[in-house]
């Protein structure tokens, strides 16, 4: 587990992000909110693929348990500044043990995706993509207290995504340089730590 990890974690109570949010609190993170989002329809993150599932696809899959989406909202507005989304995911025997370097497998390993997340470019440089995964993870170590899974998993959208991700203790997949992966355990030991 890095070393900035465990700072963001530590961090994830402060009020203060620095950038654009420096004198004012930083935004909030919420549940999907259909008519927040439907408000604020300016959201705009520069990659067409993550701008348009937020309006256009997030609602349907929280409504078919497929994800849970969390928003960070500006406080006091209603602007949507940011978001992220989780799904179950599974490795199949195989695969995992091409990827993770382990013997042959006989089950496929249980994971949670990071499927999405993105920040508006008028708030990028301003913590909120830590933020939103600082939050991604607390949230998943405790899913993981109630339903077992072996790693974290998130599939960057592009090389700087993939630097995000890496900084913040996840490892490449051998054979696929945008899938990272983080064991479970080392988030829970990374949380337990911070106690």
């Amino acid at each position: 587990m890095t070393v900035v990890l465990a700072a963001a974690l530590m961090r994830a109570g402060e009020s203060s992000r620095g950038g654009r949010t420096s004198g004012r609190a930083p935004p909030g993170i919420r549940p999907f909110d259909r008519a927040l989002v439907r408000k604020s329809s300016g959201f705009s993150c520069g990659n067409a693929d993550l701008d348009a599932w937020l309006p256009q696809h997030a609602g349907q899959q929280e409504r078919s348990n497929n994800t849970r989406t969390f928003l960070a909202v500006v406080p006091g507005t209603e602007r949507v500044v940011g978001y992220y989304a989780t799904t179950s995911y599974r490795i199949e025997p195989d695969d995992a043990a091409i990827r993770l370097g382990a013997g042959r497998r006989r089950y496929p390993i249980p994971a949670v995706l990071l499927a999405r997340l993105a920040v508006d470019a008028h708030w990028s440089g301003c913590g909120i993509g830590r933020q939103l995964l600082t939050d991604a993870l607390m949230r998943i170590a405790d899913a993981s207290r109630a339903v077992g899974f072996e790693l974290v998993v998130v599939d960057a959208i592009d090389d700087t995504a993939v630097t995000f991700y890496a900084r913040h203790g996840f490892t490449q997949f051998e054979d696929h340089g945008r899938k990272l992966f983080m064991p479970t355990k080392h988030l829970l030991t990374t949380l337990e730590a911070q106690r």
